[in-house]
């Protein structure tokens, strides 16, 4: 909690910067743990948003799971429809072919750029968007958690779409 606070504005104000100068992507990549809750719902919401841009999400486990039905819930009442949707592992081909990755929390950043030799300027951390600053950079994985931990979750994510949007 501690060091993300303090490194909150630099990373905030970074994140902008390096998004305000890139061209708009013609690809992008979201990634979470399962790719069940946090990704799916944030390509819904950029698809939704950048209909010219291609997004796809993907996760490091268990492919072909559905979304939980929180999650379906909390999209349903957002307008997005996740019941088709099924978990997508994250392979090399779909991380090389994304001009933007946006990952849930700085491990899963690292683990990108280590494991798939992806670039540090190609991966951004959601969290770092969050014009509200929080405890955590991470976004909060509400996996098996009661349906407010969605809402926040959800909450959270549509924040830093918006900036994400608004930059590209």
């Amino acid at each position: 909690g501690l060091p993300d606070r303090l490194l909150y504005r630099r990373r905030h104000l970074a994140a902008r910067d390096r998004l305000s100068r890139m061209n708009r992507p013609r690809s992008l990549l979201v990634v979470c743990y399962g790719n069940i809750c946090r990704s799916p719902y944030l390509e819904a919401v950029l698809k939704r948003a950048m209909p010219d841009v291609r997004v796809e999400s993907a996760g490091f486990v268990g492919p072909g799971r559905p979304v939980p039905p929180f999650a379906l819930a909390v999209s349903a009442q957002r307008g997005l429809n996740l019941s088709s949707f099924r978990s997508r592992p994250l392979v090399p081909a779909v991380v090389r072919d994304a001009d933007l990755i946006v990952v849930m929390d700085g491990d899963q950043a690292r683990y990108v750029e280590r494991y798939f030799g992806v670039p540090r300027k190609r991966i951004i951390v959601a969290g770092d968007l969050d014009p509200i600053p929080s405890a955590s950079r991470a976004i909060v994985d509400p996996w098996e958690q009661p349906m407010d931990v969605f809402v926040s979750s959800f909450n959270r994510l549509d924040r830093c779409a918006a900036i994400l949007v608004r930059l590209l």
